[in-house]
């Protein structure tokens, strides 16, 4: 990627995130020509384009466009390893959008060919996939069948990435999933989450990957992101187990620790 397109993706980020549509469409516009008029060049820049657009889409709450977009990424990503199959379901917001607007099957179909393709690969994007495929809609009825197939394949991703260093990371991952649908037991969340802890002692890395980029899914995070992204999840998962005062008692702590301040989870707290 140039480092104009670059630097022009960066500033169309920064004023898309005011939640305009007017930014939304216009990061789409530029994205979609980038494809058109070769600035996206190689096979992962284009990717790039493809994941970023049904993105965009997909805050829009647009997922009959999205859908048309998934469409044509997954004709691109057919063009690569198996592995890139994972960079289609690698978001829960666009698979919620795809959903709501009916096109929730095309996402599962994906979903389904990703990890039966990629059975013993352990790679680090398929925790980012199995997370989505969990994620509950709570105004949405969830298939049964969809839901247990999902938490299986997370599992066999758990049992190819035990001998890890990040593998308490993934584990907080799995365990923040299946608490939407069933008990998790309090001593087993604290545990996870006080095994995190250590990575707050830790100096963050810097890296220049951008949202979307193949290579942020697949670099494996330093670990004290684990820690901030792996504790935030722990702490709602006991907040779904309705255990708030072991969550906060966790939340407090991790932030005498350096974790920074959540205001998502201070919502829940």
């Amino acid at each position: 990627m140039t480092q104009d397109m670059r630097d022009r993706f960066v500033l169309l980020d920064e004023q898309s995130r005011t939640k305009n549509p007017q930014a939304r469409n216009a990061m789409i516009a530029f994205l979609q020509s980038s494809i058109n008029c070769g600035d996206a060049a190689t096979f992962e820049d284009i990717g790039f384009c493809y994941w970023n657009i049904s993105d965009q889409y997909a805050l829009l709450r647009d997922g009959h466009r999205q859908s048309e977009n998934h469409r044509r990424f997954y004709e691109h990503v057919l063009q690569g390893d198996t592995a890139y199959l994972y960079w289609l379901v690698n978001d829960a917001t666009q698979k919620l959008t795809l959903e709501k607007d009916g096109y929730g099957d095309l996402w599962w179909e994906y979903y389904y060919e990703a990890v039966q393709r990629n059975v013993t690969k352990g790679l680090p994007i398929e925790c980012g996939a199995h997370r989505a495929a969990l994620y509950k809609n709570p105004l949405m009825a969830t298939d049964g069948r969809r839901v247990s197939f999902a938490k299986e394949r997370f599992e066999n991703f758990l049992s190819h990435t035990r001998e890890k260093a990040e593998y308490d990371f993934y584990y907080a991952m799995y365990l923040s999933s299946v608490a939407q649908y069933e008990t998790v037991s309090e001593s087993v969340l604290m545990g996870v989450g006080l095994s995190l802890f250590g990575g707050l002692m830790v100096e963050k890395s810097q890296n220049d990957f951008l949202i979307g980029e193949w290579r942020k899914f697949t670099t494996v995070l330093d670990p004290h992101r684990r820690a901030e992204v792996g504790l935030y999840a722990v702490i709602n998962a006991l907040l779904y187990a309705k255990q708030a005062g072991p969550a906060k008692r966790l939340y407090s702590e991790a932030l005498s620790l350096g974790l920074p301040k959540n205001s998502y989870v201070e919502k829940r707290l």
